[in-house]
């Protein structure tokens, strides 16, 4: 089995839904599918599933989480993606990403960015164009979202 792991950045808008920050990826075989997903990636080495979503993060926006942030992530479990693939998800309030100025490494084959384009999404528009497997991801933040407030 392979594992994956990453971080679901979120916000509130000014109409009070949540927003969601993803990422489309990079490649020919992407180039024609308006796919969006969180920003996620495989195990590597001992890492653990946090050092690996905080990497991958890191790796694909070109940003750097504080400690603190670290410390912030809200664990949202794991799906089956795929009958090889496992793919675990972090919540974390980081309001003020700005998709302009993130990018991404290149694949390890140097191609391509894995991560091309980035922006904010509702849950209504995302729910159209993510992985089925991830919408719970996503419930789980609107469900601890409005607990909260």
């Amino acid at each position: 089995m392979n594992y994956s792991a990453g971080i679901i950045p979120y916000r509130v808008n000014d109409e009070g839904e949540m927003e969601f920050f993803v990422g489309h990826p990079g490649g020919n075989h992407w180039n024609n599918r308006y796919l969006r997903m969180f920003l996620k990636g495989g195990v590597e080495g001992n890492e653990n599933w946090s050092q690996t979503a905080v990497r991958e993060f890191e790796e694909e926006t070109g940003l750097t989480l504080s400690d603190e942030m670290v410390n912030s992530l809200i664990p949202l479990g794991s799906v089956l993606q795929n009958s090889h693939k496992t793919t675990i998800a972090f919540g974390l309030h980081y309001p003020d990403i700005d998709p302009n100025t993130c990018h991404s490494n290149l694949a390890d084959d140097g191609s391509c960015y894995e991560i091309d384009s980035y922006r904010w999404m509702t849950y209504d528009k995302l729910k159209e164009v993510t992985h089925k497997t991830h919408l719970g991801f996503y419930d789980k933040l609107i469900s601890i979202n409005n607990e909260t407030y």
